[in-house]
C-alpha cells in the first residue's frame, strides 16, 4: 500500500501532447508542485511536456515505474493494463470511467481488468476514481490543479466518491485543518475501504486522524474489526441511507437489522465517528485535534448574554449537566473584575468585561475545577477594533487546552469575513455558533465513552462458544429434510445452550392429551412449516384451564389452519405451562450480509413493531456489552425502577443476549435465531417462544473476537 502513496516514480498513460486533457493536467500538477519522483507519459506520439518525456507506448519506457496512472476510455484498459504487467508494474491506478458505475453490462469489462491484474499480480485502486494525493510527497494523481501553499497535516482520507473527495479537500484546509494523505477508491474493484484503513491505521505514523466517505461496504466485517482496534479517530460519512423496512419477512430479526442501523451499530461497537455530512465531518476533526471531553460537565463563559441563553439550550439538547460554581471559585471571579449587575452562574455572562487579559484569567480558573469536563466560550466581538486581541486570546486559550487537557470550544461570533479567516489560519480549533460548539462537546464525549467500553469490553467467553458448537449436529437431519426447524425443535435448542425457557410437550394428537399429565393453566401452540407467524393462523391460546378446554383448542387450530392454507403441514400443537407475567423483551440474532454474525434486544410482542426500539451490536457480545445494549434502549428505565416498580433484571436479560449472540457467531448453520417474548422479572426472566431459520451455505464467521 505504501507505494501507492510514495512512489519513486510515475507514469500517465492517457497524455495528449497538443492540448490539455485529464492525463496531461495530472502531469502538470506534479511538475508545479515539485514533485521529485520520475515522470513519464504515454501518448499516441512521443514527445515531451514541459521536460518530461512521453512515449508512444508502455513497453518503451526506460524504467519500470513504482505506479502506473490509466485514463484513457474504458475500452482500451485492458490493453493498457496488460503492457503494465509486461514491464512489470505493480502497482496501477485506474481512473477511467465507463465500466460498472455506467452499466450492469460492463462488469464484463472489470472481470477482464481483474484476470489480467491477478495474472501479474497487480494491485489496483478504481476504476472510475481521481487515485492518492500525498501532501508530504507533493504527490498528485487526481486530474485537477491544486493550489501550491497546501500543507501537509495529519488527517489522512479514504473517499469512495472522487467528487466527494475532491470537496474535502478543498473544505478541510478552509477550517485549519491539513491533509497528509488522500485516496479515492472508485469502483473498489480489487483495493477498498478495508486496504486502506488497515494502512492508516496500522502502518502510517503520519496519519493521525482519518476520515472516511463511503457509500457502502464490500468488506463491514473487517472493517469493523480494523476500526475497533484503532487508537486514531476514524470518522465515517456513510451516504446511501435506507429507510428501515416495515415490513417483517421471515423475522423480526431480519426487519428490524435494516443496513444503516447495523451499520450504525458497528461504528458504536468499534467507536466510529459516523457524520451525517461535510459540516459535522469538520465539527469532528476539530473535536478530535482537542483533548478529550470526558463527562457531561460544562461551563459555559459568554460575552453575550442572549448567546448564553442559547448555548444553555444548546447544552439541554446534548445531555450537557450545567455545573454550579463552588463559592472558592465564584470569589475568585469577583476578584479579577468589578460585577454591578450580573450573577455569577452557570452560564457565566461577561458582557461587562473588556479587559482581554481578564478573558484569559477566568477560563484558567474554569478549566482548573475537577467539575468541569469541558468549556464553551461565545466570543462576541467587533473584528475592526478586537481583531488583534481576539487571535491573543485564542492563543492563550489553546495554551491553557494543552496545559490542563481539557476542551474549549470557542464560538467566535464575528462578521463572516473575520470569522473566514480565522478559521482559515489560525490553529486552535473554533466554531461559528454556539450550537456547534456544543456539538463538537457532545461528539468529543460520545468517542470518548464508546471508545472506553470498546476498550473494557471484557472477553469473549471461546468456551462457552466451544459448547454450543457441540449441539450443530441436532440440525443434521434438519438440513438433510431442506427445512427450519419447528417450534419445538428450536425450544429445545435454545433449552440445550442454556437459555431460560419454557419445557413443553408437542401433542400430536387428541388423544395423547388425555395421557399427558399438564400443569394448567397451559399455553398451546400451533407447529406448522408453514405458519411462521402463529397469530396469523390463529395458533396461539393463553390460560387454558383443563383438558376439554386443551381439546377444543387443538380441533381449533388444525381447523384455521388448514383454512388458512389448506395444503398446510400440521405438526401438532405445543403445549407448555403457563409462565408468568413479565414485561416483554425481544432477543435475535442472523447474519448479516455485509457484517457477518449480529444480535438486537428490544421490547417484545407486539411492541417490536409498534415501537422499534432495538439495539444492535455484532457479535459476539460480552456480558459488558450486552448490558450496555439494554441501557441504551428507551426502555432502559424499566430496569432501574419505574413509577414505583420493582427494576427489571438486566442481568439475567443480557445472559439470553450474550447465548444468542455466541450461537449466532459459532454455528453456520443457523441464519437466524430469535426468542421472542422473552418475559423479564424483578429476578431472572423466562422466554416463552423460539424460532429458528438455517442456512445450507456458510456465511463468513467473524474475524477476531
Amino acid at each position: 500500500m505504501k507505494t501507492f502513496f510514495y512512489p519513486k516514480s510515475m507514469v500517465v498513460v492517457g497524455v495528449s501532447l497538443t492540448k490539455i486533457n485529464l492525463g496531461k493536467i495530472i502531469l502538470l500538477n506534479n511538475i508545479q508542485q515539485g514533485y521529485t519522483g520520475n515522470l513519464y507519459g504515454v501518448s499516441t506520439q512521443e514527445g515531451q511536456i514541459e521536460g518530461v518525456p512521453v512515449y508512444k507506448d508502455i513497453l518503451d519506457l526506460p524504467q519500470t515505474p513504482d505506479v502506473a496512472i490509466i485514463i484513457t476510455p474504458a475500452k482500451t484498459v485492458p490493453e493498457q493494463l496488460e503492457k503494465c504487467g509486461k514491464k512489470g508494474i505493480q502497482h496501477v491506478v485506474i481512473e477511467s470511467g465507463g465500466f460498472s458505475e455506467y452499466s450492469q453490462s460492463e462488469q464484463s469489462l472489470e472481470q477482464q481488468v481483474l484476470v489480467i491484474a491477478n495474472r501479474y499480480g497487480i494491485k489496483i485502486i478504481g476504476p472510475n476514481c481521481i487515485g492518492t494525493i500525498n501532501f508530504e510527497e507533493k504527490m498528485f494523481m487526481p486530474f485537477a490543479f491544486f493550489r501550491k501553499d497546501l500543507v501537509a497535516g495529519e488527517v489522512s482520507m479514504i473517499s469512495q466518491s472522487g467528487g466527494v473527495g475532491n470537496t474535502y479537500l478543498h473544505a478541510l484546509p478552509e477550517n485549519h485543518i491539513f491533509i497528509n494523505k488522500f485516496v479515492s477508491i472508485g469502483n473498489k474493484l480489487m483495493l477498498d475501504e478495508v486496504d486502506f484503513l488497515n494502512y492508516f491505521v496500522n502502518d502510517d505514523d503520519n496519519t493521525k486522524i482519518i476520515i472516511c466517505y463511503l457509500e457502502g461496504f464490500n468488506r463491514g466485517r473487517e472493517f469493523f474489526d480494523i476500526a475497533r482496534t484503532s487508537e486514531k479517530p476514524i470518522i465515517v460519512h456513510k451516504s446511501n441511507r435506507s429507510p428501515m423496512s416495515a415490513k417483517i419477512a421471515q423475522s423480526h430479526t431480519t426487519a428490524l437489522s435494516a443496513s444503516d442501523a447495523v451499520v450504525d451499530a458497528a461504528f458504536a461497537q468499534a467507536g466510529v465517528i459516523r457524520a451525517e455530512d461535510e459540516e459535522e465531518v469538520v465539527l469532528a476533526v476539530k473535536a478530535m485535534q482537542l483533548p478529550p471531553m470526558k463527562g457531561k460537565n460544562v461551563a459555559v463563559l459568554s460575552r453575550s448574554g442572549g448567546h448564553a441563553v442559547i448555548s444553555a439550550d444548546a447544552c439541554a439538547k446534548y445531555n450537557f449537566n450545567l455545573i454550579t460554581f463552588p463559592e472558592s471559585y465564584v470569589a475568585t471571579i469577583r476578584s479579577l473584575y468589578n460585577t454591578r449587575v450580573i450573577s455569577h452562574q452557570n452560564p457565566l455572562d461577561l458582557g461587562e468585561i473588556f479587559d482581554y487579559t481578564i478573558f484569559g484569567k477566568i477560563v484558567e480558573e474554569t478549566i482548573k475545577l475537577d467539575e468541569v469536563d469541558g468549556i464553551l466560550f461565545n466570543h462576541l466581538y467587533q473584528s475592526e477594533y478586537e481583531a488583534g486581541m481576539s487571535r491573543t486570546f485564542l492563543d492563550t486559550v489553546e495554551r491553557l487546552v494543552r496545559e490542563y487537557k481539557k476542551p474549549v470550544m470557542v464560538a467566535m461570533i464575528s462578521d463572516a469575513k473575520e470569522m473566514l479567516d480565522i478559521n482559515m489560519n489560525h490553529p486552535m480549533p473554533i466554531f461559528n455558533t454556539p450550537y456547534s460548539a456544543a456539538h463538537a462537546l457532545a461528539i468529543s464525549a460520545d468517542y470518548y465513552q464508546k471508545k472506553a467500553m470498546r476498550n473494557n469490553r471484557g472477553i469473549v467467553d471461546s468456551s462457552t462458544m466451544n459448547v454450543i458448537q457441540t449441539h450443530t449436529s441436532c440440525f443434521d437431519e434438519i438440513l438433510k429434510e431442506n427445512r427450519n426447524p419447528l417450534l419445538h425443535e428450536s425450544i429445545q435448542f435454545c433449552q440445550s445452550i442454556g437459555v431460560p425457557i419454557v419445557n413443553g410437550t408437542l401433542i400430536q394428537s387428541i388423544e395423547e392429551i388425555d395421557k399427558t399429565e399438564f400443569h394448567y393453566p397451559v399455553a398451546a401452540k400451533i407447529v406448522s412449516p408453514d405458519a411462521i407467524h402463529k397469530t396469523e393462523v390463529e395458533g396461539v391460546k393463553l390460560n387454558i384451564n383443563d383438558s376439554k378446554q386443551l381439546k377444543d383448542v387443538f380441533e381449533d387450530m388444525r381447523k384455521s389452519l388448514y383454512d388458512y392454507n389448506p395444503n398446510a403441514i400440521f405438526s401438532g400443537v405445543y403445549v407448555h405451562t403457563m409462565a408468568p407475567e413479565g414485561t416483554e423483551f425481544f432477543v435475535g440474532a442472523k447474519k448479516d450480509p455485509v457484517f457477518g454474525p449480529i444480535v438486537l434486544v428490544g421490547l417484545g410482542g407486539i411492541y417490536v413493531e409498534l415501537f422499534r426500539d432495538v439495539a444492535i451490536r455484532l457479535a459476539p457480545v460480552t456480558r459488558a456489552e450486552a448490558l450496555e445494549m439494554i441501557h441504551h434502549l428507551k426502555a432502559a428505565r424499566l430496569f432501574e425502577g419505574f413509577r414505583g416498580r420493582e427494576p427489571l433484571d438486566a442481568n439475567a436479560l443480557s445472559q439470553v443476549i450474550v447465548t444468542l449472540s455466541h450461537a449466532i457467531a459459532s454455528m453456520d448453520e443457523i441464519s437466524d435465531i430469535e426468542c421472542n417474548p422473552v418475559m423479564v422479572y424483578p429476578h431472572g426472566c423466562m422466554a416463552v417462544d423460539a424460532r429458528i431459520f438455517v442456512q445450507k451455505q456458510k456465511v463468513a464467521s467473524p474475524m477476531s473476537l
